[in-house]
């Protein structure tokens, strides 16, 4: 049994701008950033509960948001709202999902190791508590409203297989697979240095033709296109699956890493 995370309770008061008091039935954890890298998450926690629930205009009209919590560049979590009670996050899926706003950092926006850690740790959690499926009931907010609304959280958004990455390691610390001690932050620059044993190669040599891909999976929807035998491909990312992982391409693509289809060139 996955223990709870140290929670800092930031309670919200009733307000019809955050917190309108409204049952939630929990179907879905939705994951935020708050629009702007290296804000404190603790600024985040005071706009929602001393601005906002106060009444506060933009443009002459009054500013409807809120979040059941907040996770803080080094760490730490706040809650604002019960988990039983809406917030105003994630537009029409308020009525089904726990909001969760996260501090980011860097020009790309992504998180510090201490705050991926609890944002694994909480994710995970709430899922035990709730019933849900890490790998399906956790999403964005752009899953909800699309990219054309806005791309939030911005960095799992850009890089979808760090998403699916960071739902893996919620369901392994959910199934005990992996401990907190063992949690590696995916979004980290450090990442493939840090969890690999092996460095990463420079370049891989096509030995057999093989599939390349848009997305990072194995999917006939995501064929890009087909590798000949003796293709040479610059090599950028490790993505860490459930199966075989791939190498994410200069060219924005993505390849197998399966010895029988490719040489590494270190």
């Amino acid at each position: 049994m996955l223990s709870k995370p140290k929670i800092i309770e930031k309670w919200q008061k009733r307000n019809r701008f955050g917190r309108p008091g409204t049952t939630l039935i929990t179907k879905k954890i939705a994951i935020h950033y708050t629009g702007q890298a290296d804000v404190e998450g603790w600024r985040t926690v005071s706009y929602f509960n001393n601005v906002v629930a106060n009444g506060y205009k933009v443009n002459g009209k009054y500013v409807y948001a809120s979040s059941h919590y907040v996770i803080d560049l080094d760490g730490t979590i706040f809650q604002l709202i019960p988990t039983s009670e809406q917030c105003y996050a994630t537009n029409s899926a308020n009525k089904y999902a726990i909001a969760i706003e996260v501090a980011t950092t860097g020009e790309d926006n992504h998180y510090t190791d201490e705050t991926y850690k609890s944002m694994v740790h909480l994710c995970a959690w709430l899922c035990q508590y709730k019933g849900l499926d890490c790998k399906t009931d956790i999403i964005t907010h752009t899953d909800v409203v699309g990219k054309a609304y806005k791309l939030c959280p911005i960095y799992m958004v850009k890089n979808p297989h760090k998403m699916t990455q960071f739902k893996t390691d919620c369901h392994n610390l959910k199934s005990g697979k992996i401990t907190l001690d063992n949690i590696i932050n995916c979004t980290s620059p450090d990442y493939i240095k840090n969890s690999s044993t092996s460095p990463l190669p420079k370049m891989i040599k096509v030995k057999k033709d093989v599939n390349y891909r848009k997305h990072p999976d194995f999917k006939t929807s995501s064929i890009a296109g087909v590798a000949k035998a003796g293709d040479i491909f610059t090599v950028v990312d490790l993505v860490e699956r459930n199966d075989t992982n791939m190498y994410k391409l200069k060219s924005g693509y993505y390849i197998t890493t399966n010895k029988t289809y490719i040489d590494e060139i270190y």
